[in-house]
């Protein structure tokens, strides 16, 4: 069992205090505190007001571990700040049965990360978008959400039984996650939905698709994953004004970047810039800052891809889409804050408070975790010294103002000073 941890002269909720993490909580220190317990001296520190959660993670295992595996992305991840993590079903094989969820926790419990892992299963099998999952047996084995990750599913009576089915055990009621993004793999899908259209400019229209399916279920609970378009917003908002369960999520690139900025190596561009969705106009991504501070986005989650250096060597055409975002996520994000986009309290309910509340009750054991962060602390992200397997990232050689100093998991000290902790 490990020892209280004392966290002395830390910023809280706008408050400087003394906060005691013990028997599974985080609460303000009593006047006497124990006497055996870890001191951290926190001062100028701030403190999440619970654990930083992502959302929407990618760490490859089972069968790309080439890329990232479930030890190194935990890593990655304490190294962030986070202390909680849902991953991506899309593996090899995809995690699209009970047995397949089961195989994943049991894992997890084996290597004992550093921080809590999870995994989300396919809403169809092998993501095809054709054959409904057993939604029961994948609720019962505790995945953590319903998602098709990269192929959206575009079958209007697949959607609204996923809806039904994860709503049906109202103690552990999933999110139906969805990328609405147009692929090489659901292009065809989507054509024969939506009709013809200009690529990778479908997203508000598979949005529209989804609430529709929602709003037919008459329950249920949508998550939009990596929002981009400005077009999308308006098409969230009234979602939310119809009063259906629709929350969204932004990534940090799609807020800090734009495709202007993708730069050239030899007069190609930079493939470890090349995602998807893509980087979009730069009306876009103001847009994508205003809904986060409006509220119309709730959540900001990394969508943290790793993929290997001689894969992104290939160039733009042929390299794989995605980058890496745990270990640069606070400093990137708290560049809205210092540029006045967003209060620090709007910055931790998208990365800690909502992506909590978005997980399922079975889950909401990490109440003795959270992550300190210096506000004032500059850093030059440097790919070379990541945790991550992947290197993929748009902000090597960027000096962000804002690092985290310490993460606590389930009750320990995860990270230190940008040092991963061994497993606990």
């Amino acid at each position: 069992m490990s020892r209280p941890i004392l966290i002395c002269g830390v910023t809280y909720c706008g408050t400087e205090t003394d906060l005691l993490v013990s028997g599974g909580v985080v609460v303000p220190a009593p006047e006497v505190p124990p006497v055996d317990v870890e001191r951290i001296e926190a001062r100028g520190l701030l403190a999440t007001p619970s654990p930083l959660v992502d959302l929407h993670v990618h760490f490859r295992d089972p069968g790309l571990t080439e890329k990232e595996d479930l030890l190194s992305g935990a890593q990655a991840a304490a190294a962030g700040g986070y202390s909680l993590v849902t991953c991506e079903p899309n593996t090899h094989p995809v995690i699209d049965t009970a047995e397949a969820v089961q195989i994943f926790r049991e894992r997890v419990r084996d290597l004992q990360p550093p921080v809590s892992v999870y995994t989300k299963a396919a809403i169809s099998m092998g993501q095809r978008g054709e054959t409904a999952t057993d939604i029961q047996a994948l609720i019962e084995a505790k995945a953590a959400g319903l998602s098709d990750d990269g192929e959206p599913v575009v079958d209007a009576a697949l959607l609204i039984n996923a809806f039904r089915a994860s709503a049906a055990y109202s103690a552990n009621r999933l999110c139906v996650t969805a990328h609405c993004e147009e692929t090489s793999g659901s292009s065809a899908k989507v054509r024969s939905m939506l009709g013809d259209g200009p690529a990778m400019m479908r997203e508000p229209e598979i949005i529209k698709l989804h609430i529709e399916a929602l709003a037919q279920a008459g329950t249920g609970r949508l998550h939009l994953q990596h929002v981009s378009l400005a077009a999308s917003i308006a098409v969230i908002a009234d979602a939310k004004r119809r009063g259906l369960s629709v929350t969204a999520e932004v990534t940090p690139h799609h807020l800090l970047l734009c495709a202007d900025d993708i730069p050239s190596q030899g007069g190609e561009a930079d493939a470890n810039w090349k995602m998807n969705p893509p980087l979009r106009s730069r009306e876009d991504m103001l847009a994508m800052r205003r809904a986060l501070a409006d509220g119309v986005i709730d959540v900001i989650a990394t969508d943290h891809a790793p993929h290997t250096a001689a894969e992104k060597a290939r160039g733009w055409d042929d390299a794989p889409f995605g980058v890496v975002g745990l270990e640069t996520a606070i400093g990137a994000c708290f560049s809205l804050v210092h540029d006045g986009t967003l209060t620090v309290d709007q910055l931790f309910t998208a990365m800690s408070t909502n992506p909590c509340n978005l997980l399922p009750p079975w889950i909401r054991s990490d109440a003795d975790s959270l992550a300190l962060i210096d506000p004032n602390a500059a850093w030059t992200v440097d790919p070379d010294t990541f945790y991550s397997k992947g290197r993929n990232t748009p902000f090597a050689g960027r000096q962000f103002t804002g690092k985290v100093i310490y993460t606590i998991a389930r009750g320990r000290v995860a990270m230190a000073d940008g040092q991963v902790l061994a497993c606990v």
